[in-house]
């Protein structure tokens, strides 16, 4: 059986991180999911999944935004630009450390190919603004985005299930995507 190729991949993966302990909820003390190192996660082989033509949108925060970035050379994709999306919380202010609201995660974008531009379709921005609903759960709006980029679409470590969209992960029923070689 051959596998499926897909022209348009997000990917968040479970980065090394730990869960911060809030006052207002004092026993969020494990992360929800299980996590894995730079070394998994690169060890991935995402290039085996990709199309000849193939957009990949890799997730990350700020502590991991360089290794992000080598992860995607990696998997064999040109890096063309990274977006952020400003988390908004409604009444409350996100959480402040050191100093700083950390209220954003950057989507590091890479490519396969020279993609064309065009003029005549609806731009995709680069920072966007979308509320902040649970913890890893990313927003509808950036799906919607960038849709028109791929027909074959594949969301790994998805949260949930979308239309259109295959998907991998631990919290969801998962499409037979990952039956290949492992470095």
């Amino acid at each position: 059986m051959e596998m499926k190729k897909y022209n348009l991949i997000v990917i968040d993966p479970p980065w090394m991180v730990n869960k911060l302990v809030h006052k207002s909820r004092p026993n969020q003390k494990e992360m929800d999911y299980s996590r894995m190192s730079d070394e998994q996660i690169a060890g991935m082989r995402i290039e085996q999944l990709a199309d000849k033509e193939c957009w990949c949108f890799l997730w990350t925060t700020q502590k991991f935004l360089f290794k992000a970035k080598n992860i995607l050379d990696g998997w064999g994709f040109k890096y063309i630009l990274t977006m952020v999306w400003e988390k908004t919380y409604g009444k409350s202010s996100g959480m402040p450390l050191r100093g700083f609201r950390w209220n954003c995660e950057f989507v590091l974008v890479g490519t396969n190919f020279n993609p064309q531009l065009w003029p005549k379709k609806p731009l995709i921005p680069c920072c966007f603004q979308a509320e902040n609903i649970r913890h890893s759960q990313k927003p509808d709006r950036f799906y919607e985005m960038i849709k028109n980029l791929g027909q074959n679409r594949v969301d790994i470590f998805a949260r949930q299930r979308r239309d259109g969209w295959d998907a991998w992960g631990d919290e969801v029923v998962s499409d037979p995507i990952f039956e290949f070689e492992k470095v």
